[in-house]
């Protein structure tokens, strides 16, 4: 089979099933897997796709969030010890502070009980929910609620957190590049998000490890305006990350 040939079958068979094992590309193109991953880094040269570990990812869904209730399963006991530790670190008696809708975000509700006078102020539907069963004073701003991420969106959301000021903003990324870029995949998502990091006086981006090196398509940020609260890391974690970073790993 001819490169070309074994490339295209690659491509269509990855942006089919969005996410597949390298094992399943040797078997359908019969060939060995050290051919298979000379392809694939010659194919996320040029763009066609992205390695994962063992495998390879369609960047034809780069642009797509992950529903709701996936997120809230992955890494979830690594989000809950990053949630802590911010609690712990960076809020304050009678704080007004932002929650984004993210996943790691929306696990402080728990230990934000314990503060006394914490006013919440989220976009995050589920946040607003779980804030109101800890019994705290809760204020969700409205607007478009996104059916995947079921995040507050839009030019009345925008409107109302920029007539606000918060103590703290806590907000969720979906990646982290070397150059500082904070990313999500919804623009309208990032505008939301821009404008928690301005309106506060002390700004956190929760991410746990995972997100260290991923770019998705809309920036609403950079690390030199926030700290990163993050799980521990490796090394090769470390290099991925801007030597300038305001790093906190969560204990």
């Amino acid at each position: 089979m001819l490169t070309q040939e074994r490339q295209s079958l690659i491509e269509d068979y990855v942006n089919q099933h969005e996410l597949c094992r390298v094992s399943e590309l040797c078997d359908l193109t019969d060939t060995s897997e050290s051919t298979i991953r000379r392809d694939l880094i010659q194919m996320e040269k040029s763009g066609i796709l992205k390695r994962v570990h063992g495998g390879a990812q369609s960047v034809k869904h780069f642009s797509r969030d992950v529903s709701q209730n996936v997120r809230f399963s992955m890494n979830h006991d690594v989000k809950i010890a990053i949630a802590k530790y911010a609690v712990q670190n960076f809020v304050h008696q009678g704080d007004n502070i932002f929650i984004d809708a993210g996943t790691t975000t929306y696990e402080m509700v728990p230990f934000l009980a314990d503060i006394p006078h914490v006013k919440i102020i989220t976009n995050g539907v589920e946040t607003a929910l779980c804030s109101l069963n800890h019994g705290i004073k809760t204020f969700l701003i409205g607007g478009e609620v996104k059916d995947d991420t079921h995040a507050v969106i839009g030019q009345t959301a925008l409107a109302q957190i920029k007539a606000m000021n918060f103590s703290a903003s806590f907000v969720g990324a979906n990646g982290i590049e070397k150059n500082g870029n904070l990313t999500t995949p919804d623009p309208e998502e990032a505008a939301v998000k821009a404008a928690e990091i301005k309106q506060a006086r002390h700004a956190y981006v929760l991410a746990d490890h995972t997100k260290i090196g991923e770019r998705n398509f809309a920036v609403f940020g950079n690390t030199q305006d926030v700290v990163v609260v993050t799980d521990k890391i490796n090394s090769s974690q470390k290099a991925a990350l801007p030597a300038d970073i305001n790093l906190e790993e969560a204990k």
